[in-house]
């Protein structure tokens, strides 16, 4: 029986992943479906695998007699092995890097990458019940899930999941700074690390005041809410309405480094609100009203907020001082020439300093009917200058979608192509947009300099198009 973290391929030969069970262990470490837990015991006595007291203590006397009789260090590799097929992907991406002898047996174990490397996280398709087909079937638009599904680029074929240690979520929100943003099953936002399980909430959606007001139940709980949108009073389940109401949430650092600021740019692209990270409710700093205009991408850079919108203008924000008020600036007032053919924008945060325009467009000249053309922005004169998009990314490698500070060097993550970007199904807002590219479905790749797109890898998140993708790129702090 393969590992929990490695694929198990189907009679009708479709690769899914093994599901692991549930855990109520607050350390969120989870335990293969197919072996009983462990508990906690002795010292000498060290535990793998789950902390629930549901099942009996099992101690590794039991499970592996030879371990008391050894260093953990000296033990023989078929029992690392048996012990590696316990863990999740977590526990072994960290059994991996304990000792030489441990990292031997993960590599002779196969399946596990490289840590360092981009994945792409998308919310996992549930299995059908037992005594159903035998593969896995397409989660409603907004099913809540209990597990995401990772995928790296080392070896793209393989699907790998991991369990939410604190419930569910219905819906990818972003990735920044070694945290994924995901809205829960009561579509409030929770920052959640995939490799230490470690999750910290946001405020709940209820903080949005100007536009949302929970709905309550005889106990007190809440039952849905009610969102005053475009004239409209409409009530969803509490957790429907995650699963659209947010566009992008990018954070100003790690929160484990110190105090951070959450940017939420939601309601079809129509409002910016921030929240600082044990906030109880969000502030909301801009609307855009009575126009085809929306928000199409925010980024952190250098202090600062930035955020575009479809037609090209620009904005950022500065959150200091003793009060904490947002200071705002408007850098580009007026819109560009692009907005009619453009399919959206992203703002990129480079290492070098620079802060980037990628314009996507439609080009019927072009094989997939796309170019992406590159802007820098050019403080002094507060206007976007043209880059050769041969040179733009400088030997670099860029990931792009609900991500932020997706910039990576080819000479530390050796496995990305130079000068390329990496899309995610693109978020495209409203009829005028969404019709230009609605067929954009899993991970494209864009090579700058031969200007052509095309399929990196087949992806679990994009089965909606551009209506509502559920995926995003990650990289893990180091």
């Amino acid at each position: 029986m393969p590992p929990p973290w490695q694929p198990s391929t189907y009679a009708a030969g479709t690769i899914v992943a093994a599901s692991p069970c549930r855990s109520s262990s607050p350390a969120g470490f989870h335990a293969s479906p197919y072996s009983d837990p462990l508990s906690s015991v002795s010292d000498e006595e060290k535990t793998i695998g789950d902390t629930s007291s549901a099942a009996p203590p099992i101690s590794l006397d039991d499970e592996f007699p030879k371990a008391t009789a050894m260093g953990w260090s000296d033990l023989p590799i078929d029992l690392l092995i048996r012990i590696l097929h316990l863990l999740e992907l977590p526990e072994a991406l960290a059994f991996h890097a304990v000792c030489p002898s441990w990292r031997s047996a993960s590599v002779a174990a196969g399946g596990v990458p490289p840590r360092r490397t981009p994945w792409l996280v998308s919310l996992a398709e549930e299995p059908l019940p037992a005594g159903d087909q035998q593969r896995p079937v397409r989660r409603g638009l907004w099913d809540p899930t209990a597990t995401s599904e990772l995928r790296n680029l080392v070896d793209a074929e393989k699907t790998f999941q991991v369990s939410f240690p604190w419930g569910q979520a219905v819906a990818c929100c972003g990735a920044s700074h070694g945290w994924l943003i995901m809205a829960n099953e009561l579509s409030d936002l929770v920052l959640y690390n995939p490799f230490t399980t470690a999750s910290l909430s946001l405020p709940p959606i209820t903080g949005f005041a100007s536009c949302i007001e929970g709905v309550y139940g005889d106990e007190g709980n809440v039952v849905g809410y009610r969102y005053s949108c475009y004239e409209s009073d409409s009530v969803y389940d509490v957790r429907s309405l995650g699963g659209f109401f947010y566009d992008k949430v990018v954070l100003s650092g790690s929160p484990s480094a110190g105090p951070a600021i959450a940017l939420s740019m939601h309601m079809d692209g129509k409002r910016l609100s921030f929240a600082r990270v044990g906030d109880s409710s969000w502030r909301q700093v801009s609307v855009i009203r009575r126009s085809l205009d929306s928000y199409a991408d925010c980024v952190y850079h250098r202090g600062r907020f930035y955020v575009v919108t479809m037609e090209g203008k620009l904005k950022s924000w500065g959150l200091s001082g003793p009060e904490d008020r947002p200071r705002k600036k408007t850098i580009i007032a007026e819109g560009d020439d692009y907005f009619f053919e453009l399919i959206t924008r992203y703002l990129v945060s480079t290492p070098w300093g620079h802060l980037l325009q990628i314009r996507v467009v439609l080009d019927k000249y072009q094989e997939h009917y796309v170019r992406v053309d590159v802007d820098r922005l050019d403080l002094k004169s507060s206007q976007m200058v043209g880059v050769s998009p041969a040179k733009a990314l400088r030997g670099h490698a860029a990931f792009l979608g609900q991500n932020s500070r997706g910039i990576l060097s080819v000479d530390k993550f050796p496995e990305v192509r130079p000068d390329c970007i990496y899309f995610t199904t693109p978020r495209l807002r409203g009829d005028a947009f969404e019709h230009r590219h609605n067929q954009w479905s899993g991970v494209k790749v864009y090579d700058l300099r031969s200007r052509k797109l095309e399929d990196a890898f087949l992806s679990g998140g994009g089965h909606y198009g551009t209506i509502c993708p559920s995926e995003v790129w990650f990289t893990p702090s180091l």
